[in-house]
């Protein structure tokens, strides 16, 4: 008997000296202070991602804009190019006869283009988005370039 009481006596006393299980009301309170704070803190983050995801929207709208304008710009001279040149043919058909249908044909492709354009810029005409308005504005620049092309070709051949 002896020998379990002893045994319980050493066995309480290693529990006695074990460590609780405590609950800190100020580490809980700093846990829930922290809690608050990165709940503000992502709050604010995430007012700061839409207001940068907006101005980034913007920036490749703008971008989209700047890339149609230098097309739209290009496309103007060279309707105005075309348009002088084909002054300049009809100066020589006067003079000498010559054929100038092609030329008829080339001004009415710009026309065509220049039309095209004019639908494509129109918000809500062509449902695009801005990469596929700028591929249809290259296209429409390379019909622009070869019917101007073509003129300037018949320019030359009639000068000499």
């Amino acid at each position: 008997m002896k020998k379990i009481l002893c045994a319980m006596a050493l066995t309480a006393s290693l529990f006695a000296y074990s460590q609780l299980a405590v609950t800190d009301a100020t580490a809980n309170y700093t846990m829930s202070q922290q809690l608050v704070s990165s709940a503000k803190q992502l709050k604010e983050l995430q007012g700061t991602y839409k207001v940068m995801k907006s101005g980034y929207e913007k920036y490749q709208k703008l971008n989209g804009y700047v890339q149609q304008m230098g097309h739209l710009q290009n496309i103007i001279a060279k309707q105005n190019e075309a348009i002088k040149n084909a002054k300049k043919i009809v100066e020589i058909a006067k003079r000498k006869e010559f054929d100038v249908s092609g030329v008829t044909r080339s001004l009415q492709q710009i026309s065509g283009s220049v039309k095209t354009v004019q639908a494509l810029l129109k918000e809500g005409v062509f449902k695009m988005d801005d990469s596929q308005r700028i591929n249809l504005l290259e296209k429409e620049t390379e019909k622009v370039s070869s019917a101007n092309t073509a003129i300037k070709i018949k320019l030359v051949k009639m000068s000499y």
